[in-house]
């Protein structure tokens, strides 16, 4: 009661509403009173019993009457202010109890309504903010290319999957805490330092090198910052774009040394077949002087036409220009009609050459001009590179799900840091001095190894110097092969010249 009471006073209606009653309340009270005591011809009467149960029961008349008003008036009014300090507090489910039909019970049910609005546009519009920053943090964060957002104050704001594996972070940890107490990577800092204080939109690229935990080698990334800016020029913070250029660079330095190597193998063959066919010009030479070198210009034009070839059929495979003819195809009458066409090779160097297979093989889904390709060159390496006297055996056996083909050399084999090279391109062993003598294009065995795994086999080499080498070619049986998927039939160029 005591608190009704202190409200009621504190209430600028009700205070009003008590005045206005008490004033029109004891006016007519007084003017009574005033009448009456005229009607007593001036006799002496005490007056102020009577003048103070007249106070008295104006007050109470105005109390009650005040009363009723401010029930009625002053505590709706004071419910609907307070709805709408709720609502403007950002409270929607607040709601004003209904007690009366007049207009403020109307005014009431237009606030109810109002906030019943308000909190079902609230809703729709935080559950569409929440869809957004979702779907913006799930495209963030599936970017192949690192994200890290930094505040003005270089505090990190996000950090995408990329950038915390390339830089062994979690967004959980680094979140509002400076970079720098996690990168110490000084080309990146000193980037986005920049674009945090310059007034460039965007800084030019810096290149940055990273080990990540079970890489052999650096990782290359290219960095990338820009500001984001407010409509009224404001900083509100940095966007730092990471870009693995590993491969890019790798193919670069590939394309540089391929260059290189290509102009020097076009150059040797050149220079001599010039050379030969200037002094072929002179008057005085005899007819043993010209038939050298004219066999010399015809040794290094086939050379010179054996390398171009090699690396165009390769060229065109990489680029898928060429696909395989396959069709069953038993490797081991290839193997042998390769061996008995080129025996000659192995005659001049006095190398026997034996040919090991079981009773039965299963056929492989190949292509057999390429097979053939392979074979041949596996085999004219196997006797190039082997001294006089010495033996080659070919062993063809069979495995559960493929057919393999050793070629078994006794030559001058392969030192151990060049076994994961010998497949590259134009890539020669050239530290044994008999191994110098022997031209070629440093092809061979890239072509063959693009052919095999145009097939989906592999090749693998085993050699120890000065005790040979084995090279093993795996191919898939046919009826494995032919359950593969198959690549659209296209017409093929002829690699076997």
């Amino acid at each position: 009661m005591s608190n009704w009471i202190a409200q009621q006073v504190k209430s600028k209606l009700f205070r009003k509403l008590f005045l206005s009653t008490f004033a029109a309340t004891i006016l007519p009270l007084l003017v009574m009173a005033f009448y009456w005591l005229r009607l007593q011809n001036g006799r002496h009467i005490d007056l102020f019993p009577g003048f103070f149960s007249v106070i008295v029961l104006a007050l109470l008349l105005a109390a009650i009457v005040a009363y009723g008003l401010s029930r009625n008036i002053s505590m709706p009014v004071s419910e609907l202010t307070k709805s709408a300090t709720e609502i403007a507090r950002g409270n929607f489910s607040h709601e004003i109890k209904i007690r009366s039909d007049d207009e403020i019970g109307r005014l009431a049910r237009l606030f109810n309504y109002m906030t019943t609005e308000l909190r079902r546009l609230d809703n729709m519009n935080l559950a569409q903010i929440i869809a957004e920053r979702n779907k913006t943090q799930t495209i963030i964060k599936n970017i192949a290319d690192g994200v890290i957002v930094t505040d003005p104050q270089c505090r990190v704001l996000i950090l995408n999957a990329s950038a915390e594996k390339w830089l062994g972070l979690r967004q959980q940890e680094a979140a509002d805490q400076p970079l720098s107490n996690y990168i110490h990577e000084e080309k990146m800092l000193r980037l986005i330092a920049d674009a945090t204080e310059s007034k460039t939109a965007a800084l030019p690229p810096v290149e940055i090198s990273l080990k990540l935990p079970g890489d052999w080698k650096p990782r290359i990334l290219q960095a990338r910052a820009a500001r984001v800016l407010l409509e009224d020029g404001e900083l509100i913070g940095v966007v730092t774009i990471l870009r693995d250029i590993t491969q890019q660079k790798e193919i670069d330095r590939m394309k540089t040394e391929l260059v290189s190597m290509v102009a020097h193998e076009l150059r040797s063959p050149l220079t001599s077949i010039s050379g030969f066919s200037e002094l072929l010009l002179d008057p005085d030479l005899t007819r043993e002087q010209q038939e050298e070198y004219a066999g010399i210009i015809l040794k290094e034009s086939n050379r010179l036409g054996d390398l171009i070839n090699k690396f165009l059929d390769i060229s065109r495979i990489e680029s898928g220009r060429i696909q395989p003819k396959k069709d069953a195809l038993d490797l081991v009458e290839a193997v042998q009609m390769v061996v008995g066409n080129n025996s000659y090779l192995a005659a001049k160097k006095n190398i026997d050459v034996e040919v090991h297979t079981p009773e039965e093989v299963a056929e492989v889904w190949a292509d057999s001009g390429m097979m053939e390709q392979v074979f041949l060159n596996l085999f004219s390496n196997a006797i190039k590179y082997s001294p006089e006297n010495t033996r080659i055996d070919i062993i063809i056996r069979q495995s559960d799900s493929e057919v393999i083909a050793e070629v078994h050399d006794q030559g001058y084999g392969i030192p151990r840091e060049a076994l994961n090279k010998i497949f590259e391109k134009f890539y020669r062993v050239t530290e044994h001095e008999a191994v110098r003598a022997n031209t070629g294009t440093g092809l061979g065995l890239a072509l063959a190894k693009q052919i095999i795994e145009l097939h989906g086999g592999r090749i693998m080499v085993e050699s120890e110097v000065e005790r040979g080498s084995v090279f093993s070619v795996y191919l898939p049986k046919a009826h494995i092969a032919q359950q593969a998927p198959v690549l659209p039939a296209e017409d093929v160029e002829e690699i076997i010249r």
